[in-house]
């Protein structure tokens, strides 16, 4: 990404408003999103690659320490921040589209992975680090925290919402996707 970009995208995930909008008008936006979806895709993967270091590196052949498994990781990162950027731009959509919002799922889609990239911050947590300690769970409640911000702000640019009706939007998406983590994964 060019350095311009860069700034924009540091921009918007410090919650710069106008950035937002700066992003959807780039001549290059939906190339700009898939970088920014490789690159949140290649840290979900390095993550995962550091919290099951002592399974890789019971491999014998120094082929599959260092490199297949390893890819394996990363190309299954890819595809968790694919299916995850498919998945947060529908909530995003679904929960503007429920207070009138207009613009299409494509339109909210290509700005998705601007979302995803604090959510790198939960990551740990997912992955199995830390065993519960404090550190990977305060990531965790920042990441969650920070995206729900950068969501809110998306679909203010997006949708031409009030900040009230974004973030009550950006919400309802959200509080959807919890509702469902608490259905799908077991008390532990």
């Amino acid at each position: 990404m060019t350095e311009g970009v860069t700034k924009l995208v540091g921009k918007m995930i410090s919650l710069d408003d106008s950035s937002y909008r700066s992003f959807l008008q780039l001549p290059k936006t939906e190339t700009v999103s898939r970088i920014l979806l490789l690159i949140v895709g290649v840290g979900y993967g390095a993550i995962s690659i550091a919290s099951q270091a002592s399974y890789i590196s019971g491999f014998e052949s120094s082929l599959l320490q260092n490199f297949i498994v390893p890819a394996v990781f990363i190309i299954f990162g890819l595809l968790t921040a694919f299916i995850t950027k498919v998945g947060m731009a529908a909530l995003l959509w679904a929960g503007s589209k429920a207070f009138g919002g207009t613009a299409r799922y494509r339109t909210l889609s290509v700005v998705t992975p601007v979302a995803l990239l604090p959510g790198l911050l939960g990551v740990p947590h997912l992955a199995g680090l830390g065993e519960g300690a404090l550190w990977v769970n305060l990531l965790l409640v920042i990441g969650v925290i920070w995206m729900y911000l950068v969501s809110a702000k998306i679909i203010q640019a997006v949708q031409g919402f009030t900040a009230a009706k974004a973030y009550l939007s950006a919400m309802i998406a959200l509080l959807f996707l919890a509702s469902v983590y608490y259905l799908i994964v077991p008390a532990s």
